[in-house]
């Protein structure tokens, strides 16, 4: 038998693939116009051998025909090989309409399989690299329709949406073509067309639907309507890349944290704590309970990791933040917040005035309780730490690994709320700058967030200064401290009685502040209480540099930030002094608008420092129990616990492990992945499409120096003013020693392990971070002119480069002996 029905089960090898999916969409009940296949075997037995097709052949074609029964045919190459997923070789193979005679129908097939071997089917499959493998021929009855056109169930110009292209008449007008079709366009979520047309297409698109799910991924569907009764007469794989919505990914920020590749433990930990952060962020942000369950896949994918380095996925993001009442004000504050200045990911969306109404009534009364949320965080932080620190039997470290996930995972929105305001308040308050500094606003701003009393994070710098100066007013100590190297210099201080105030300044620091350093939550870097001798090196480094007394410096800015907002309020009154109600309104938003800024960033400040201290405890418990599996020949090494995942370690500690003897297998596998993976290195800010995992050599960035001005770049203020100076590139804190006083530093990244520098440099630029991050809140404590987020800073501007640094407006001249000084 050289021919099958439509209605009988065939494979692709016999019907080629357009015959093989009619009978299968045909046996599945979708309606697909009466007819039947000549196998692949009559391609091979008569074309390929050269012979006429014989009385048997025309027998079994007249007998096909008779059952059928229709007045014309539609004669169709269908190939081995054709419509697959990566290469449909569309319009290449020849197709007939044609009478019901069936020497008529005879010659229309040899001329099918005739098409097999043209040139331009070749050159197709040499260009794909996929050659034909034989033909079937799909003879079908002829609907001679009112419309045909082909459905794309996912739109390559609209995210969720089908589309259709038509034409009057027959569908081969639209092939060739020769007309330019009608296009509606169908949202899959909503079950209706943008446009209306009067025969029955909402069918048609419902029946592409039903098939999509029914194979599973995304098709092309022929189609034909006759008397408003939809056919199809073929479906394919789609073979071109729908569009998709972009994944922008962006380090900014988050390196400050996790400036190395990250472990598998840290990366499982990350992903799920910025999966709870931002669920917790959201009923801040008024997103609908009901919203909140559809944006699962966005909170599940805050963060990725490209070269095993941390990203924010801003798409996923900006897909939240954009549901929310003041989303675009919010958007604008978050990416401020991390220094995000690429494309925004997602458009903001318009709310009620009652939503608006119900942000503001619940900004107020969370704001009312800020304080005592983060006094308890800081309590939990520190039972925590005390439990931590005392863990030695394996019970005990259970409870401490779940305690730490706990606090990370469910405990951190009290955390939440000190970013949160703070990052809505600095924002809320640039804007009400620049409402009436217009585009001196941005400094003004900055002018009124630095010096904040108490600010926790200036406390390292004066403490280090304050032990600094004790060592330099003891004699004999201070002859030590400058000739001994830092480890035996350590040893000295515990040993000596003549040294013990040292020793407990020292001592006390490191008890304190210690466990902020460059990679605090890293769990693989060394921080200054597990080698104090690095602490010590600090201070030998510290020495060296030029004398510059922090409580003095903060305080003289703290005048300058009084004395701003003096005149702010005095330029209030100029401007509403006739209405006295205006004016008293204003200078009480401006106060509580700093308070709230100042109140936010405070607190915020507080809360990493605790985050800092949780991370450094598991830590030491992460070691211990590290060391207990290796005993215990669950791991070759203690340090193979990284390896794990969080989930992972739970397991083994309660002994639910799936696969318990596997571990040390799979570990030796993540250490090999890791040490390549971790080798590559991706741009600061990039975007991919979903499932796609390029390779940096395959990424294209924005070329940010071409959009700039000749000589100048930019980036954001974070502490206005303006200064000429030197320009030097520190790659770390331990090259400070080629500071001078008054340099202009210029660095990838600040972190709280680069505080002896601040109250010696006149300048601050940083490749990465935001106007949050530790470099720009420590730069304002000492009103030290900085602009962050500078693309490609430390390879723009070289050691020795003279520049103008204004930090006002976010813009970095060159200077040569030419140029003259602008004051």
């Amino acid at each position: 038998m050289y021919i099958t029905s439509l209605n009988q089960q065939t494979t692709e090898k016999i019907a080629g693939a357009k015959g093989y999916h009619l009978s299968v969409m045909k046996a599945a009940g979708f309606p697909v116009p009466e007819g039947f296949i000549v196998n692949s075997s009559a391609f091979s037995d008569f074309f390929l051998e050269q012979k006429k097709p014989d009385n048997d052949f025309l027998k079994e074609l007249k007998q096909h025909l008779n059952n059928i029964g229709a007045e014309g045919y539609m004669v169709r190459s269908s190939a081995i090989g054709e419509d697959g997923a990566k290469t449909s070789f569309a319009g290449q193979l020849d197709s007939f309409i044609t009478c019901s005679d069936p020497k008529i129908i005879l010659e229309n097939i040899i001329k099918c399989w005739q098409s097999y071997e043209k040139e331009n089917v070749s050159v197709y499959g040499t260009l794909k690299e996929k050659q034909l493998a034989g033909m079937a021929v799909v003879v079908q009855k002829l609907i001679v329709p009112d419309f045909a056109g082909v459905i794309f169930t996912r739109s390559h110009l609209h995210e969720g949406q089908m589309l259709a292209e038509y034409v009057l008449g027959h569908g081969e007008a639209l092939v060739s073509g020769n007309v330019n079709p009608e296009s509606v366009h169908y949202h899959i979520q909503q079950e209706k067309m943008d446009t209306e047309v009067d025969f029955n297409l909402l069918e048609g698109f419902k029946i592409a639907r039903h098939l999509e799910l029914y194979y599973g991924h995304p098709l092309d569907v022929e189609w034909a309507i006759k008397n408003n009764t939809f056919y199809v007469v073929q479906s394919r794989p789609v073979t071109t890349r729908v569009k998709e919505m972009p994944q922008y990914w962006s380090n900014t920020n988050v390196n400050e944290n996790y400036p190395d590749p990250i472990s598998p433990l840290l990366y499982s930990i990350a992903r799920d704590s910025y999966y709870h952060y931002f669920k917790n962020l959201s009923k801040l942000f008024q997103v609908k309970e009901s919203t909140i369950r559809t944006l699962e896949g966005a909170y599940s994918n805050i963060i990725g990791v490209w070269g095993c380095r941390m990203y924010y996925n801003m798409s996923s993001i900006h897909e939240i933040i954009s549901q929310s009442p003041f989303s675009e004000t919010l958007m604008k504050s978050f990416d401020n917040f991390v220094g995000y200045t690429a494309n925004q990911a997602h458009k903001p969306k318009k709310a009620s005035l009652k939503n608006k109404l119900r942000f503001v009534r619940d900004f107020v009364k969370f704001n009312f309780y800020l304080e005592k949320n983060i006094s308890y965080f800081e309590n939990l932080a520190d039972q925590y730490s005390k439990k931590a620190k005392q863990a030695v039997s394996l019970i005990e470290l259970k409870k401490a690994f779940h305690g730490f996930i706990e606090i990370r995972m469910h405990s951190w929105y009290r955390a939440s709320l000190a970013d949160f305001f703070a990052m809505i308040s600095h924002g809320v308050l640039g804007a009400y700058c620049k409402l009436f500094y217009k585009e001196k606003g941005i400094a003004i701003h900055n002018k009124l967030i630095q010096a904040i009393p108490n600010l926790i994070s200036s406390q390292p710098i004066i403490d280090t200064y304050q032990i600094k100066q004790k060592i330099r007013s003891h004699k004999d100590l201070y002859a030590d401290f400058q000739r001994m190297d830092a480890a035996d210099f350590y040893q000295v201080l515990q040993t000596k009685e003549s040294y013990k105030e040292v020793y407990e300044l020292v001592s006390n620091y490191l008890e304190n502040w210690g466990y902020r350093c460059s990679g605090e939550l890293m769990l693989t870097h060394d921080n200054y209480t597990e080698k104090p001798e690095l602490f010590i090196a600090l201070l030998q480094q510290y020495d060296k540099l030029p004398d510059n007394d922090p409580e003095e410096l903060i305080q003289q800015k703290y005048k300058e930030r009084q004395k701003v907002i003096s005149n702010f309020r005095k330029k209030i009154v100029s401007k509403y002094h006739v209405f006295l109600p205006v004016s008293l309104f204003h200078l009480f938003l401006l106060n509580l608008l700093i308070k709230l800024a100042s109140n936010g960033i405070s607190s915020r400040e507080r809360a990493r420092l605790k985050q800092a201290l949780l991370y450094f405890r598991f830590k030491q418990v992460i070691q211990k129990t590290g060391k207990t599996f290796a005993r215990q020949k669950q791991l070759n090494e203690p340090e193979d616990i990284l390896y794990l995942k969080y989930q992972e370690i739970a397991e083994n500690l309660s002994s639910s492990e799936m696969l318990p003897y596997y571990l040390t297998e799979l570990v030796a596998h993540r250490k090999k992945e890791f040490e390549i993976q971790s080798q590559f290195v991706y741009p600061d800010d990039f975007k991919t499409y979903m499932g796609s995992y390029p390779r940096p050599e395959e990424i294209s960035t924005n070329d940010t120096e071409a959009q700039e001005a000749e000589g100048t770049i930019t980036g954001l203020s974070a502490c206005g003013g303006v200064i000429k100076g030197r320009a030097m590139v520190l790659d770390s804190v331990l090259e400070a020693d080629k500071l001078q006083k008054g340099d202009i530093l210029v660095t990838r990244q600040t972190d709280p392990g680069w505080v002896v520098v601040f109250p010696l440099i006149s300048g601050l630029i940083v490749e990465r971070g935001g106007m949050l991050s530790h470099g720009a809140i420590v730069s304002r404590e000492f009103g030290i002119p900085a602009i962050v987020g500078v693309p490609n800073a430390t390879t723009r501007i070289k050691d020795g480069d003279i520049i103008l640094l204004n930090a006002n407006t976010g813009q970095i001249t060159f200077y040569n002996e030419s140029t003259p000084t602008v004051s």
